[in-house]
């Protein structure tokens, strides 16, 4: 499985690097990342912005500039190693929270779904919040699943509008959660989409 996972990181990296010059940017992790060469992510999510910048989101990794100036790949994966548990004993030593950024353009409720259980609905009129997850996950693999429901009034937004749901893992320090980045899972709704979704997605806790 992580052979097959390698070879299609791979060979986006391959055609990351054949793009022409006019290509819009790369971002690994939020660092810019264009002229990368050389490279390869194991444990990544891959998604495309408004301007058609490319962002690749996974954990552990670096970018930094080598002698030349030109960015240069570090670090590891943060699942690498590390055994994932898959029989769902025990806790997480890390703390989860699940943040809404609403924008009133994108006339959308929300139901969110953890590991097949009802966790949270999200109404129109919510204002964006944060919640705690922790006590839902399990060690391992979690089954997150987002139902949308359009409103029959769309917020006559563009594509740059949208409200995001995010899954966020970190440590409480001194009575204040710290977040770890990137989002270890996250969804993107455009106030454009006028369509129903239901949309499962799955991420590691730990």
């Amino acid at each position: 499985m992580r052979a097959r996972i390698a070879l299609v990181l791979t060979s986006l990296a391959l055609s990351l690097t054949a793009m022409p010059a006019f290509a819009s940017d790369v971002f690994i992790n939020g660092l810019k990342a264009t002229n990368l060469k050389l490279g390869e992510l194991l444990n990544c999510t891959v998604k495309f912005d408004i301007d058609g910048n490319i962002h690749i989101l996974s954990p552990g990794y670096n970018v930094v500039p080598d002698k030349d100036g030109n960015p240069k790949l570090t670090g590891m994966s943060d699942l690498v190693g590390n055994p994932i548990p898959t029989d769902g004993q025990g806790k997480t030593k890390n703390r989860y929270v699940l943040v809404y950024q609403p924008n009133v353009k994108v006339t959308v409720q929300f139901e969110v779904f953890i590991n097949g259980k009802m966790f949270k609905k999200i109404g129109l009129a919510d204002s964006g919040f944060t919640l705690d997850l922790t006590q839902e996950l399990r060690p391992g693999y979690n089954d997150i699943r987002v139902v949308g429901k359009p409103d029959t009034a769309p917020g006559g937004g563009t594509e740059a509008d949208v409200a995001m749901v995010k899954v966020l893992a970190g440590k409480e320090v001194e009575g204040r959660f710290i977040a770890k980045t990137p989002a270890v899972w996250e969804f993107v709704r455009s106030a454009i989409d006028h369509q129903p979704l239901d949309r499962t997605g799955r991420f590691v806790a730990e």
